[in-house]
C-alpha cells in the first residue's frame, strides 16, 4: 500500500459510523511487521485511527505469521465460515484483485462477506509495474471496471489516486521495493516482456497511480 492510498481510504474511513462499519476484514492483511514497521503508515495512517475511534480491524492472510487473525484463503469455506463467526461487517481490500487468477471469483467471495449496511473499501494499481507475488495480472483497472466486478454493491466514492514514483516506493523501503520490482517472473501471470532496463526506467519520472473506491451494501 502506497501513502497517498492509505490517506484516500482513512479518509472515506473517518466519516463512517463505526458502530455500523465494525469489525472491518482487511484482506491479504499481511503481517504486523510489514504494517508497522516495513510500510508503517498502513497502520499509522489508515487503521490506527480507526481503532482509536473503537473500529476493530481483523486482518486475514494466508501467511500463518505474528499480526495476522485469521489464516486461510477466501476461496476456502473453512476460512469463510471462520471469518462469518466473527461477525464480519466490512471489507478493505487493498492491491489483491491483481494478484489472483480468477479475480471474478474471488470478487464474489469478497462481496459476500459484506453485511447489509457494511462497507468494502477496495484498491487495485491503474498505472504500476509488474510485481509478482507470486502472480500479477496486469488488471489495471479504472473506477468503472472495478465497479463492473461488485454489481450487488453500491458505489459510493471513487478515484484514481497519484501516488509518487519509483524513486518514492524505493526511498520508503529499498531492500523490499528492489526485491519485488527486479525478481524474476513466477508463476502464471502476464510479465513485462522488455528489458528490465527499458521496464524500470519510465516509472522513474511516470507516477503511479492506485484506483481507490468504496462500495455500499443496502
Amino acid at each position: 500500500m502506497l501513502k497517498p492510498e492509505a490517506r484516500w481510504l482513512a479518509r472515506q474511513l473517518q466519516s463512517m459510523d463505526v458502530a455500523r462499519v465494525s469489525p472491518l476484514l482487511n484482506v491479504g492483511s499481511s503481517t504486523r511487521y510489514f504494517r508497522e514497521v516495513q510500510q508503517p503508515w498502513i497502520h499509522r495512517e489508515l487503521f490506527a485511527p480507526w481503532q482509536s475511534r473503537g473500529g476493530q480491524v481483523i486482518h486475514q492472510d494466508l501467511k500463518p505469521e505474528q499480526g495476522v487473525d485469521v489464516v486461510g484463503s477466501l476461496t476456502d469455506p473453512q476460512c469463510r465460515s471462520r471469518l462469518g463467526a466473527l461477525g464480519i461487517r466490512s471489507v478493505c481490500c487493498t492491491s489483491v484483485l491483481e494478484h489472483v487468477p480468477d479475480r471474478e471469483d474471488f470478487a464474489r467471495q469478497v462481496a459476500g462477506l459484506v453485511a447489509p449496511g457494511g462497507v468494502l473499501l477496495v484498491t487495485v494499481p491503474h498505472a504500476f509495474p509488474w510485481h509478482p507475488d507470486p502472480i500479477d495480472t496486469m488488471f489495471r483497472p479504472t473506477v468503472t471496471e472495478v465497479a463492473a466486478l461488485f454489481p450487488d454493491l453500491r458505489l459510493v466514492a471513487g478515484d484514481v489516486v497519484p501516488c509518487g514514483t519509483l524513486w518514492h516506493l524505493v526511498a520508503a523501503d529499498l531492500p523490499r521495493a528492489m526485491k519485488r520490482l527486479i525478481r524474476p517472473e513466477q508463476g502464471t501471470g502476464a510479465g513485462p516482456r522488455e528489458s528490465l532496463t527499458q521496464w524500470l526506467w519510465p516509472w522513474l519520472v511516470r507516477p503511479f497511480e492506485v484506483t481507490c473506491a468504496v462500495f455500499e451494501r443496502a
